[in-house]
């Protein structure tokens, strides 16, 4: 039997009257959580880090979450150290049955860290040659986990005679009338540890556990019902602010919305009344262009035509010019011709009176040619005189010479 309490009896955990069970034994807890979780049976040989692992699981969730997250942890991570580099949020998503999973996640990869930085390895089999001091001056220097990962490790690893139990599952196996309340709770753990007779110590953790879930401490569940109330209400109460509250950020919104839209109207008008003006300015100045440019077509015009007419005077000018030069030229031919005509004339004239001339110098040429041959000859002969004397003279002043020598 697990304990002898009477039906009926009031228990130090719950305050309150529970039915209990005495004929109920530790053996048929166990087998009635065989019955209704097989995979419980496969638990068996794990290593310190799965018994921590193991423990801090058990005392945050149902067995039937325990046994669906110890699966998946060996099917959707390769080992703990994946599980250590993972967020908490994908850790946390394989027990969503859990009351903190984000927490308990978090709890699990502190620890995971904690002893990889330790050991450079994620394994605590080294608490296997470790004292009990040693081992819970280890967890107390490690980060917080659920206490029943503790307690395991000390009567699982270390062989403690006691079977653990968190304070919450005590007392809901003291309302099912499973235990004592007279004793205390290493007493009780001690007595579960006695009862074993040969059931393993994890398969009666985790069975003892899952029948304490059945019987919540009423005390518990009315301020768990007070907190949902007030939680209900605050949440109702909370609703009824945001609706206020959207209203309020609607009726800003639709307001912001009307003054943008107003705006957004304005600048609209503003930017067509200022692209109006913009067009009106442009289309002046394309005008003003056009009219410039006819101006200067038409200017153009005016100075091609007086240019044309400066020409055409001017080719006038020049044709009369040229007119008059060949009137002059026709004139000065004429004068020319005039006085050609007139020099032949006086040429002819002059010819006529030097052939008239000619023969009258004919007539009288014998007696010039006679005279001019005489005279010629008197010229040869006074000239060969002269000679002869200048001849005469040079021999003389020659002789003179020699006798002046001879001196």
């Amino acid at each position: 039997m697990l304990a002898q309490t009477a039906p009926g009896s009031k228990n130090t955990a719950g305050g309150t009257n529970t039915t209990s069970r005495p004929d109920t034994s530790l053996a048929e807890i166990v087998a009635n959580a065989y019955k209704q979780h097989g995979p419980l049976r496969d638990i068996e040989e794990i290593n310190v880090l799965e018994t921590v692992i193991l423990g801090a699981l058990s005392a945050s969730m149902p067995l039937a979450d325990v046994l669906r997250c110890w699966s998946e942890f060996r099917t959707e991570f390769v080992d703990w150290n994946e599980v250590r580099i993972s967020s908490a949020a994908e850790v946390a998503g394989t027990f969503p049955g859990a009351k903190h999973p984000i927490q308990l996640a978090m709890q699990l990869k502190e620890m995971l860290q904690v002893v990889f930085e330790r050991r450079h390895m994620l394994s605590l089999e080294f608490l296997r040659e470790n004292t009990i001091a040693e081992t819970k001056e280890f967890f107390k220097r490690s980060p917080s986990l659920p206490d029943l990962a503790r307690q395991l490790v000390l009567s699982y690893i270390k062989l403690q005679p006691h079977v653990p139990l968190e304070s919450w599952a005590q007392g809901g196996l003291i309302r099912a009338g499973l235990l004592s309340s007279s004793i205390s709770s290493a007493q009780r753990q001690r007595q579960l540890f006695d009862q074993l007779d040969g059931i393993p110590l994890l398969h009666a953790v985790l069975a003892l556990h899952e029948e304490a879930r059945l019987h919540p401490d009423p005390a518990v569940e009315a301020a768990a019902r007070k907190k949902a109330a007030q939680a209900k209400e605050a949440a109702l109460k909370a609703a009824k602010a945001a609706k206020v509250a959207a209203k309020a950020a609607k009726d800003k919104a639709a307001k912001e919305a009307r003054e943008i839209a107003a705006k957004q109207k304005a600048a609209e008008k503003a930017a067509s009344d200022k692209l109006a003006r913009i067009k009106a300015a442009q289309k002046k100045a394309a005008q003003k262009k056009v009219d410039q440019k006819k101006a200067e077509q038409k200017k153009a015009e005016q100075k091609k035509a007086e240019q044309k007419k400066a020409a055409q005077k001017k080719a006038e000018q020049k044709k009369a010019a040229q007119k008059k030069a060949e009137q002059k030229k026709a004139a000065q031919k004429k004068a020319e011709q005039k006085k050609a005509a007139q020099k032949k004339a006086a040429q002819k004239k002059a010819t006529k009176k030097k052939a008239t001339k000619k023969k009258a110098t004919k007539k009288q040429a014998p007696k010039k040619q006679a005279s001019k041959k005489k005279a010629t000859k008197k010229k040869a002969t006074k000239k060969q005189a002269s000679k002869k004397k200048a001849t005469k003279k040079r021999a003389s002043k020659k002789k003179a010479t020699k006798k002046s020598r001879k001196k």
